[in-house]
């Protein structure tokens, strides 16, 4: 996706000010798939992959749907539905010191977005986009050792004693976060909660230097998002029952700024593209500052909220990109970016699994329409990301050990532990797309 051309229905997330260059009405959808079990990780165990992408199926869904009407010769509106945002793994409950701190999360966000185009003259362009939250879901589980309760002081019906967490140590418990369930889309992790209470904008715009040089700027603001549920203490494999209480936490999504140029390298065929992106992590609750999941009843009697830092920093990202029109219907399409890791060594978890990223993609295009560019286009894509491989030494990361141990303050605020192991992880997720536009 490149700022300074934004042509498709993705115009309204890219740059909105890409619209001015739809001609006729145009309709359009993506349906992305997402494959995360190619990441892995190694502990003192050995390695460990991902069971599956998310805890209701193999894979992951990711719908984009577009329309754009223009109501005059330099106006046009649009109403979009897609998702701007995704976390999602599932790594089991069998073995790794992973499942301490999580085995499986997954984080989605669904958004409804009506925008608006202006064409102020025919080199430049403005646009906007309201971002509204129609959709999001949030789920973690935490699986809780043996450890963490032989280390609990007598007082609270633990030995007082430290022993080590292994990647096989026996499962004794568990803490599980779910948003509402009210609304079911069919797509896995499906059960969404409706929202629509929670919104954010993006502003572009693109300049036609010439009919072969382009530019474009976009600017996304920080989305303000809260999660409610149910938390739920399972101690059941100790015969202590369960107990569930409403939480709320904090994790906004990040906004960020966008600047590209698109240049035909050869007129008609051959289009080169840059843009360089910074993302605002720092700024984000849950992200930048801690993650404050609060509990409407303490846990166990004692435990009021659950706090982790994860010091998310401010990232750049660079891509290029490169299309070549073979014939007048055919075209081929590549890719790459490179995007700076958000959490470092000292913070990173499962939840945050995060180093430097190298994102490759590949497609093509079949144009479909008439020469008054009316009908349909049909796009394909594939895409790897792939995590730079990254090593943890023993108690490196503040998060990494979740609750291999417990971390108790007196104002019955529970946290994350260091590591109790080295740990290495790295990997690829996998996207595949399809999409389909028609203009009328």
């Amino acid at each position: 996706a490149c700022a300074a051309t934004a042509d498709d229905f993705g115009a309204y997330y890219v740059n909105p000010a890409g619209a001015t260059q739809f001609d006729h009405p145009i309709f359009g959808g993506n349906f992305r798939i997402l494959d995360t079990r190619d990441l892995d990780l190694e502990d003192s165990d050995g390695s460990h992959s991902i069971y599956r992408t998310n805890a209701r199926g193999a894979l992951a869904l990711a719908p984009t749907l577009a329309g754009y009407y223009p109501i005059s010769s330099r106006i046009t509106v649009g109403l979009a539905f897609g998702a701007p945002f995704a976390i999602t793994a599932d790594w089991g409950n069998d073995a790794g010191i992973n499942r301490f701190d999580m085995s499986d999360q997954s984080l989605f966000l669904l958004d409804l977005s009506p925008n608006i185009a202006f064409k102020v003259n025919d080199k430049l362009s403005v646009g906007l986009a309201i971002n509204i939250t129609a959709f999001k879901q949030l789920q973690t589980e935490t699986l809780i050792p043996n450890s963490f309760f032989a280390a609990l002081p007598p007082a609270l019906g633990g030995a007082g004693t430290i022993i080590p967490t292994t990647p096989h140590s026996p499962v004794l418990g568990s803490v599980t976060l779910q948003t509402s369930k009210d609304v079911s889309l069919g797509i896995p992790p499906d059960n969404f909660e409706s929202a629509f209470n929670e919104a954010t904008f993006t502003v572009g715009v693109r300049y036609q230097q010439s009919d072969r040089l382009s530019f474009g700027a976009a600017y996304r603001n920080i989305t303000r998002t809260t999660f409610k549920g149910t938390a739920t203490l399972d101690l059941t494999p100790i015969n202590m029952g369960s107990q569930s209480t409403g939480f709320t936490t904090a994790l906004d999504m990040p906004g960020h700024v966008e600047i590209g140029a698109a240049y035909q390298v050869v007129p008609t065929r051959l289009t080169w593209s840059l843009d360089v992106e910074r993302t605002f992590w720092a700024q984000t609750r849950g992200f930048g500052s801690p993650a404050d999941i609060r509990f409407q009843q303490p846990l166990l009697g004692l435990i009021n909220n659950l706090q982790i830092s994860y010091d998310g920093h401010d990232t750049n990202s660079y891509r290029t990109g490169m299309k070549y029109q073979v014939t007048p219907v055919v075209s081929l399409m590549g890719g790459y970016d490179y995007d700076q890791r958000v959490f470092h060594n000292n913070t990173v978890d499962i939840l945050t699994y995060d180093s430097n990223r190298n994102i490759f993609s590949l497609g093509g295009s079949l144009d479909l329409r008439s020469s008054a560019k009316r009908g349909w286009l049909i796009a394909t894509e594939a895409q790897m990301t792939h995590y730079d491989r990254n090593t943890l030494q023993t108690g490196e990361s503040s998060n990494l050990g979740g609750l291999s141990l417990p971390s108790l303050s007196a104002g019955g605020t529970l946290g994350f532990v260091p590591n109790r192991g080295p740990f290495t992880f790295g990997g690829n997720i996998w996207g595949f797309g399809v999409s389909a536009t028609y203009e009328f």
